[in-house]
């Protein structure tokens, strides 16, 4: 059944409506400054609507279902409009029998409500990571004691690769672990890629010694006024 909203959903075409060229969809879960630990081999689940009634129908819902999916209340850079960004997801999904009822709340309580059981059937969401690692996209989302709003999926194997990630030293072997938990997140769509975002940011020509920070946090203490 994820396997067939994987199909459904319009991803490139909707990344190019909503983000134009400031951002970038593929397989990945990781963002394209850490493809070293990626996946070469994996390919974006296809835009197929006629193969994604087939596995829908596969999967016991040959005449769809209907899905709450809760969008988010505010702007951030991975989402910068969330509601419409939702509504083209409900298009698509609409066309191959997935009557989608779209859903939003405070955001403070939308993050509490995400993790706190029995969550939302389906939610958006979006991450900057503490720090330019893998593990710092990975292991706040699929580690121990991280997963309480993807219901009871677990996968032992995708763990054991998680902390060996964080133990192994050398980047060649810390990209092997990494590349088959690319894999198993792609196969089981527990999470569903969408986009990788490009924050635009702006400066008057006047100010000097400003290194824009890549975790999102801007330092001001060095910028001066020429």
């Amino acid at each position: 059944m994820r396997q067939a909203i994987a199909q459904a959903i319009n991803r490139p075409a909707i990344v190019q409506a909503f983000w134009g060229d400031l951002a970038k969809h593929d397989a990945h879960f990781l963002p394209e400054s850490l493809a070293w630990a990626n996946n070469p081999q994996l390919q974006p689940y296809p835009f197929d609507p006629q193969k994604a009634k087939q596995l829908l129908a596969e999967a016991g819902y040959p005449n769809g279902f209907e899905l709450d999916l809760w969008y988010m209340p505010v702007s951030r850079p991975y989402f910068p409009t969330p509601k419409p960004i939702a509504e083209a997801f409900a298009a698509d999904l609409s066309a191959i029998g997935i009557r989608v009822n779209l859903q939003t709340k405070d955001w403070a309580a939308y993050l509490a409500d995400v993790r706190k059981p029995p969550g939302f059937q389906s939610f958006m969401l979006g991450w900057t990571a503490d720090y330019g690692d893998p593990d710092s996209f990975y292991y706040p989302h699929f580690g121990p004691g991280a997963t309480d709003d993807i219901g009871n999926w677990r996968s032992d194997r995708l763990l054991q690769l998680l902390e060996q990630g964080r133990a192994t030293q050398t980047q060649s072997d810390r990209a092997k672990a990494y590349a088959e938990a690319d894999q198993i997140i792609y196969q089981e769509v527990l999470r569903l890629p969408i986009v990788h975002s490009q924050p635009l940011l702006a400066q008057r020509k006047t100010l000097q010694g400003w290194v824009p920070s890549p975790l999102g946090s801007e330092p001001f203490a060095s910028i001066r006024k020429s």
